[in-house]
């Protein structure tokens, strides 16, 4: 860990009165402070008709997506992305705090400052954008689905939800001033002479306009802005580690927006394209009204409908004394706390100047010198030098010899804390708060500058800051201390829409739940679009709300048009499906038996969908009540080659290792015997003049029936002839694959003449294996027969799943374009399968195939074992790992835990991760995202609806099916808002982090 020093004491503190306007008109409004009117170019068409003395124009003159005018100054401005830290580990933290210092030496090796400016913001969502840009990438959206993102849109907005935003501005120099200084040309000037010029207006009629609107009219020319752009390009490019993207012109006009709302919300006002502010084209940013009170200010705005006066109070804290030594902690690191613990949002405004070397080993040798001279003089004067002073001078000896060793710029900073309310009285609890846990915890004093707060509400406005009369509380430092303070540590999770070679590659999906006070969006396909693996493993204990995720992501895919197949053991997504249907007719006692008979919704029952709909877009195939050979290995696989290897992983599967060794040679022997046959018979039909295709459709492919009708003759064949050796071998062997015929699970495999099942084109079908006996163990030497029978058939199923997957183009029944449908397959109990190593090999397959169809695969399992050997097979070949998000839930041991965190792409000794996973509550998981960012998430169902159609278990979920569902999404309930009966609350209060 490293250390930072901070050199110099705080300067003292010195009161003036802020004029806030030209006139001596204003009148004096409470505290002391004045009341004024402010605008800056901006957004909103033209300025105001007439000029009023008391205005101030703020002074933006230009901005585009890489640089802005502020004044006689041209910045630059990256967003850097927020990075989870909560599970990083000590070297990990290290890098990221030692990151941001590595960027900013970069800026600092030649011989000038460099003025900079550091935003920490908060931007509440615009969910209202994200449903719309959601439901209109979906394939084909129902109404519901389309509802349904909205009413989460607005869920989200109703509680304020809001993300990080960490801003770097660079100042990149100033613009040389025209003739006369004002910065506009007059008519003798030459507009394109030389760098810096500005060109003026011309006219009459456009003086006039320029005074009536306040603003001067002005452009810059084209050959300056070209090479403050080039200036910019090359400050991105000394950045890059930072990863930071260009500050957008519209980013910008928010960032200018946003410290004169306090905590009104911004206006989602249009913010017109790149260009110049110039004759009758600038716009309206911002028109507001303030007070000046000795303590805060009061912001006006005004509702644009109603014309209502909103109003917040805002006010900003200065770190006044700092420890000497600050020891880099995540729990301490400054900008982080700030936005992690405390319960209201903290704005963070830091403005600082990179010292170049040698100005910094100047100062610090003259810093040291004081110190030394201080130290002789007492000892000059028979005093002992205390041991406060000696301290001093060792950490500033040490910090000289970095400075030489090194060659170090240095950085002079100042930190401000800002905090807005709807009142007076809670900014006050606000300020109290946050000075006693800085106090308390970071061993930081802030204090509150009294008649500075204009100044220091202007100095978050990017661009140069106002003059105060002085710096208070400047303090010189190393450049690290910026990256101690972790200020791009936040709880970002989730999708997250990268660019590349200028095409947008994913999007922001369905809100899934919240990391912190962040919303988590997630969307099955965000991973393949952005070129990541085809799946998603959700993993945990049972009771711990994985199926309630999972169930979630079923319903809101298969809505927005993906299609979706389910192999469904203990008939939990079957259930949902039901009851979103059928509503409470779910609880009749006579449903169930309607249900397995697969007559619901027919004449031959008597129940009837509640939403027909749904039940249209639904299919409920109980595999176990279907008939013989559907799960015949020729019937599921692509072709008869791949029938050939399926059947032997088959078989042994059933038989067991064992068994299956002492029988293998007779089963060999038999499968070659009807492929060479099915192989006679394909080429006979070509000679007669068949196609290859058309020969392949003629031609009934090979059977497993056939394999023991074969492996049947030869033993008959060796007793009809004597042959006692051959008997011998063929004689378990015709009585182990004649007996699976009979056998439970297996004989879905075995038939004469094998029918597939119907294609499956609808929007959800789920093939459910009533009874389904689920191995208790995960390794396949421990399972009994039963076991082994259920667990093969199981592993047929996900083949006969990722088959039917395996489609081609359709037509988009939205845009009508040609393209691939998307598809999903979720593969409940996944550990079965992944149990053994064909059942690894099938999932691997799949996922590998899955992507280039545009198929996910969801593996749903309670042991992670097998699935961490996916991951490492993936890595080990040089490939990519395929599972490109992980839900993990609770976890009963910690030996459990450790084979979980490899999952999440942490070690299986992380002792932070294996506490984590342990001590999880219901509904709450980590998550790892497409990013491999790791983080706490508390899933939200949002809806009462969702919450009883996912509910599944068995006490709770009849009381919460008992109420039909609302047809409409728009009628459905927020949980927030849901006033149950006792019975219900109750319920919830067994399983609260499902609310």
């Amino acid at each position: 860990m490293f250390m930072l020093i901070l050199l110099g004491a705080a300067a003292a503190f010195f009161v003036v009165a802020v004029i806030m306007a030209a006139s001596s008109s204003n009148k004096k409004q409470g505290q002391g402070g004045g009341r004024t009117r402010s605008s800056a170019s901006g957004s909103k068409g033209s300025g105001s008709s007439s000029a009023r003395s008391e205005d101030l124009r703020l002074p933006y003159r230009y901005a585009d997506d890489m640089i802005f005018v502020h004044g006689g100054s041209v910045w630059t401005g990256l967003v850097l992305p927020t990075a989870i830290d909560e599970y990083l580990n000590a070297t990990e933290l290290q890098t990221m705090a030692e990151g941001p210092a590595r960027g900013l030496l970069n800026l600092a090796r030649g011989d000038r400052n460099v003025e900079c400016h550091y935003r920490k913001v908060y931007q509440p969502i615009t969910a209202l954008t994200w449903a719309e840009e959601l439901n209109a990438v979906a394939w084909d959206p129902t109404e519901n689905y389309k509802a349904y993102n909205l009413r989460k849109a607005d869920y989200q907005e109703r509680i304020g939800a809001k993300r990080e935003r960490n801003i770097l501005l660079v100042k990149l120099g100033s613009l040389k001033r025209s003739s006369g200084g004002t910065g506009v040309l007059s008519q003798d000037d030459e507009p394109y002479d030389e760098p810096g010029l500005l060109q003026g207006v011309r006219g009459a009629a456009d003086q006039a306009a320029s005074v009536a609107t306040g603003v001067a009219d002005e452009r810059l020319s084209p050959s300056v802005l070209a090479e403050w752009t080039q200036t910019a390009v090359e400050v991105h490019e000394s950045l890059e580690g930072l990863k930071g993207a260009p500050l957008t012109r519209e980013e910008l006009v928010w960032l200018i927006r946003k410290p004169l709302h306090g905590d009104l919300p911004v206006p989602p006002e249009p913010v017109l394209g790149s260009r110049a502010w110039g004759p009758d084209q600038f716009d309206l940013v911002v028109d507001f009204s303030g007070e000046n009170r000795k303590t805060h200010i009061v912001l006006h705005q005004y509702d644009e409908v109603t014309g209502e006066q909103q109003t917040s109070y805002t006010t900003t804290l200065v770190a006044a004394n700092w420890p000497a030594e600050t020891r880099f902690r995540q729990s301490t690191a400054w900008a982080r706390y700030a936005a992690q613990h405390v319960d209201f949002p903290v704005e963070i405004d830091m403005r600082f100047t990179l010292v170049p070397y040698m100005k910094f080993k100047d100062r610090a040798d003259k810093i040291r010198g004081n110190l030394v001279d201080e130290m002789n003089d007492m000892a000059n004067s028979g005093r002992a030098p205390d041991t406060k002073l000696a301290s001093q001078v060792t950490r500033a000896q040490e910090l000289v010899d970095d400075i030489e060793e090194h060659k170090m710029p240095g950085m002079e900073a100042q930190i401000r804390f800002t905090i807005s309310a709807p009142d007076v009285r809670e900014l006050e609890r606000r300020r109290r708060v946050l000075e006693m846990q800085f106090k308390q915890d970071l061993k930081v004093t802030l204090l509150r500058p009294t008649r500075q707060q204009w100044r220091l509400l202007q100095s978050q406005l990017p661009g140069d800051a106002p003059k105060l009369p002085i710096a208070p509380y400047l303090r010189l430092q190393e450049v690290e201390q910026l990256g101690a303070g972790l200020p791009t540590a936040g709880t970002e999770l989730g999708d997250n829409p990268e660019t590349r070679s200028g095409r947008r590659l994913g999007w922001v999906g369905n809100l899934v739940g919240w990391a912190g006070k962040m919303p988590v969006h997630y969307s099955l396909h965000v991973g393949p679009a952005r070129n990541d693996g085809g799946g998603l493993a959700i993993v945990g204990a049972s009771g711990g709300g994985k199926s309630s995720l999972a169930l979630q992501k079923f319903y809101e895919e298969s809505e927005s048009g993906v299609r979706c197949l389910v192999i469904d053991p203990k008939t939990d997504f079957a259930q949902m499906c039901y009851y979103l249907a059928f509503g409470s007719q779910v609880n009749d006692p006579a449903f169930a038996a309607d249900a397995e008979a697969g007559v619901l919704g027919t004449p031959q029952s008597a129940f009837r969908p509640i939403n027909p709909g749904f039940w249209a877009e639904t299919e409920v195939v109980d595999l176990l009540k279907g008939q013989a050979g559907v799960l015949d290995p020729w019937v599921i696989a692509r072709d008869v080659p791949a029938g050939r290897l399926l059947a032997e992983s088959m078989l042994r599967g059933f038989l067991g290792d064992e068994d299956y060794q002492r029988v293998r040679l007779p089963v060999i022997e038999g499968m070659a015997t009807v492929v060479g046959r099915y192989n006679s018979a394909i080429r006979q039909a070509v000679e007669q003049g068949c196609s290859a295709r058309d020969a392949e459709q003629q031609v009934p492919r090979p059977t497993l029936w056939q394999v023991v009708d074969e492996v049947v003759a030869a033993y008959d064949h060796a007793v009809a002839t004597g042959d006692r050796d051959a008997t011998k071998d063929l004689k378990l062997a015709q009585m182990l694959l004649t007996e699976l015929r009979t056998l439970p699970y297996a004989r879905l495999s075995f038939a004469e003449r094998p029918q597939p099942l119907s294609s499956m084109r609808k929007r959800r079908t789920v093939i459910t294996l009533r009874g389904f006996q689920s191995p208790a163990a995960s390794d396949p030497r421990n399972w009994n027969p039963a076991e082994r029978l259920a667990a093969t058939a199981l592993m047929a199923v996900v083949e006969l799943g990722s088959q039917m997957l395996d489609v081609g183009y359709e037509k988009n029944p939205v845009t009508g374009q040609i393209g691939l449908r998307p598809k999903a397959l979720f593969v409940d109990e996944a550990y079965v399968v992944t149990a053994t190593e064909s059942g690894r090999d099938l999932m691997r397959r799949a996922l590998k195939q899955g992507r280039s169809y545009l198929a996910v695969t969801v593996l749903i399992t309670q042991q992670a074992i097998d699935l961490v050997q996916i991951e490492d097979s993936e890595a080990r070949s040089g490939g990519a790992n395929q599972i490109h998000t992980v839900f993990a839930f609770k976890q009963k041991s910690a030996q459990e835990a450790s084979l979980v965190a490899p999952l999440l792409g942490r070690p299986e000794d992380d002792p932070k991760v294996i506490a984590a996973l342990q001590e999880l509550r219901t509904g709450v998981c980590l998550q790892r995202d497409a990013d491999k960012r790791v983080g706490t998430v508390a899933v939200d169902l949002v809806f009462k609806e969702i919450l009883a159609a996912t509910d599944t278990n068995g006490t709770t979920r009849p009381t919460r099916q008992g109420i039909n569902p609302p047809l409409s999404v728009w009628d459905w309930t927020f949980l927030q808002e849901a006033e149950e009966d006792p019975a219900q609350q109750t319920a919830v209060a067994a399983d609260p982090a499902a609310v």
